[in-house]
């Protein structure tokens, strides 16, 4: 049993009144919020002194990619040590289960992580599986729209049948028993990108009747930004689901966008309609490598694509550099697990592309070669400002897009992996002064905890699960940057996970999360 006094208390609702108080934590839930002063505490229970640091339900980040990471770096340092206490996982369309037919494509991704089996094949495995994996955040878990139409019809562009979206329906209704949150689509990648209107709708009214959450990396964040909410607004209007919009941005060419992207959406609520959205404070974005491809090439598997790519490199290099991309200087390596590419993680493809004495964009089909498989690429793609407005939007909540990794592994990751949530606080409470205090604290806890249906987390209330963080406002301060990464963040003073004291001192010290089957 354990007292936390003499803190200032923000109890994550939206313009709370930050009070000084203690808190009172038995096992793992919060037995006692108090606001008086405690002279004589219960001789029983450790007392621990906070002396005016601020203390907030611990953060949730509800757009993680840690469907693998999670077993290779159980710790979760990157989460823990800026506050994170529970991730949700499996988004983007892509999930790791149900895994039968393209078990061979969750293998090839693992062996890069050096996961070499698969234990599991239903979501309900995949749960057991991490449940006997001492994890040190709490953990629930999307199933992928493209993981399960890879499993009944494969990667390619092939015509549903009703006899298919039979079985699409069986694997996701089965998925949201088993536990899963919600379903993620991932419409910009293959395989969700081939999916009509009417398939989504149809599996979209499978999750309203579960009373869960659909999110979506939407078609285009970019030339077709527009259409592309116009697209999931439609998907929740018609069906009534709950609808995340993941990682709102205006991209490339559709920088100058964002108000007008925001302002639909705002629309749309006006209306009664259940869409919200979640964003990352930076203005570069992390994916695959492979995105500079022209579409066409992006059809079938890895296997299939890597070997489409290295049959005539040069002729594909020409289509390349007809596509509209990135420029080459904005795109940094960030993921690469062949050791004769160790040297360019954090490189730019022209910084790479001077080192091998190829043209750009045969470079990239070079690295796509030597890795046989995708690279993982930092694109340097949006506004400033337009990033900052959408953060202060109202619908708008807090999210990493990143996987958990431990400051020891070898991988290049953008800084958003360490630094997402002390940034978030750091510039924006601190320096821009455009959100208070409370504001950014309810856009990572109640908040994305009532949208995703998160029971008794995200919250300083009794009876609430007593995941909480313990920070010095005035040290708060992100540190991970592009060319240095997995730096710890400043400020983060103590980290509780379902009560147990798990971060500390800039280190983890307890793995006390839990499998969250919602």
């Amino acid at each position: 049993m354990l007292i936390l006094k003499n803190a200032y208390i923000l109890t994550g609702e939206k313009g709370s009144e930050i009070r000084k108080g203690s808190i009172v934590i038995e096992k793992d839930i919060i037995k006692d919020v108090i606001y008086h002063d405690l002279e004589n505490p219960d001789p029983s229970y450790q007392v621990i002194d906070l002396d005016g640091l601020y203390l907030g339900p611990g953060f949730i980040d509800v757009h993680s990619h840690s469907d693998l990471t999670i077993f290779c770096h159980p710790e979760s340092e990157s989460a823990l040590s800026q506050g994170v206490t529970t991730i949700i996982s499996g988004n983007c369309g892509f999930s790791v289960c149900p895994a039968n037919k393209t078990k061979k494509e969750i293998l090839k991704e693992a062996s890069a992580y050096g996961i070499t089996n698969i234990p599991w094949k239903t979501i309900n495995e995949y749960f057991k599986h991490l449940e006997n994996t001492q994890i040190g955040i709490n953990f629930g878990y999307l199933v992928g729209h493209g993981q399960i139409r890879a499993e009944v019809v494969g990667y390619s562009n092939i015509k549903i049948t009703e006899d298919h979206l039979k079985q699409m329906s069986y694997e996701l209704e089965k998925a949201l028993d088993d536990g899963a949150v919600g379903l993620s689509l991932g419409l910009i990648y293959i395989p969700g990108r081939f999916a009509s209107m009417d398939e989504l709708v149809q599996l979209a009214k499978i999750v309203k009747s579960k009373n869960k959450i659909v999110t979506n990396h939407m078609r285009s964040e970019s030339s077709h930004l527009i259409e592309a909410i116009e697209e999931s607004i439609e998907i929740s209007q018609r069906t009534g689901v709950n609808f995340q919009i993941s990682h709102l941005k205006a991209a490339g060419v559709g920088k100058g966008k964002a108000q007008s992207a925001c302002h639909l959406i705002e629309k749309a609520i006006e209306k009664g309609i259940n869409v919200a959205a979640d964003q990352y404070p930076y203005n570069a974005s992390n994916t695959g490598l492979s995105q500079v491809l022209p579409p066409h090439y992006l059809e079938g598997s890895i296997d299939q694509i890597i070997k489409k790519v290295t049959q005539n490199p040069e002729n594909i290099a020409q289509e390349i550099e007809k596509y509209p991309h990135t420029p080459w200087d904005q795109i940094i390596i960030s993921e690469a697990y062949n050791p004769k590419l160790t040297k360019y993680l954090g490189m730019s493809i022209k910084q790479i592309a001077q080192d091998m004495r190829l043209p750009e964009a045969m470079t990239v089909l070079k690295l796509l070669e030597i890795e046989n498989y995708d690279l993982g690429a930092i694109y340097f793609l949006m506004d400033q400002q337009e990033v900052d407005y959408i953060a202060c939007q109202n619908f708008v909540m807090v999210a990493s897009d990143s996987a958990v990794r431990n400051t020891n592994s070898p991988s290049f990751p953008h800084p958003r992996t360490f630094g997402t949530y002390t940034k978030f606080i750091s510039y924006y409470v601190k320096e821009r002064e455009l959100l208070t205090l409370s504001e950014a604290i309810h856009k990572m806890t109640l908040m994305p905890a009532t949208k995703f249906n998160i029971p008794k987390r995200g919250k300083i209330q009794k009876g609430y699960f007593a995941d909480i963080v313990v920070f010095n406002l005035e040290k708060v301060k992100d540190n991970a940057t592009y060319t240095s990464p997995k730096n710890l963040s400043d400020g983060v003073e103590m980290v509780f996970v379902n009560g147990v004291l798990s971060y500390k001192d800039k280190r983890v010290i307890n793995k006390s999360g839990k499998v969250l089957r919602l």
